[in-house]
């Protein structure tokens, strides 16, 4: 795609435009097909949600998405569970093998902390979309 139209002058509303919807071709969703209209919810920029929004969507998915939907986000759930439980372990011990109550103790358990919520959203966005209370 290049930066100037068909006329040959400079277009740049039109070339990020397309660059966006070229981008977004590539991007994994869940798709729902019900009744009164579609949703589609783009994987790696919606989820993990918090549990206020699952509670909403994950029922809808188990509802109306396709299998293979709702297995590819399976999966990207697990993997970032792994994912962020990897990166709590590695901050907890960090600041493990710093002196307590530092500043970058301090710093290492907040990391922490901010990845044990998201594990914890992935773990709950896991159950809501198998189906299990949280």
């Amino acid at each position: 795609m290049e930066r100037r139209n068909a006329e040959g002058y400079h277009d740049p509303t039109a070339y990020g435009g397309m660059r966006m919807a070229e981008q977004k071709a590539e991007k994994e969703t869940v798709r729902m097909v019900y009744k009164n209209g579609r949703m589609e919810l783009y994987i790696h920029e919606f989820f993990p949600c918090r549990l206020a929004v699952a509670r909403k969507v994950f029922p809808l998915i188990r509802r109306f998405a396709k299998d293979e939907d709702k297995e590819k986000l399976k999966q990207f759930l697990r993997i970032k569970a792994r994912e962020h439980s990897g990166k709590v372990r590695a901050f907890s011990e960090k600041a493990d093998s710093l002196m307590a109550k530092s500043e970058e103790w301090h710093f290492y358990r907040r990391k922490a902390r901010e990845e044990q919520i998201i594990y914890n959203q992935c773990v709950k966005n896991l159950k809501l979309l198998e189906g299990r209370k949280e």
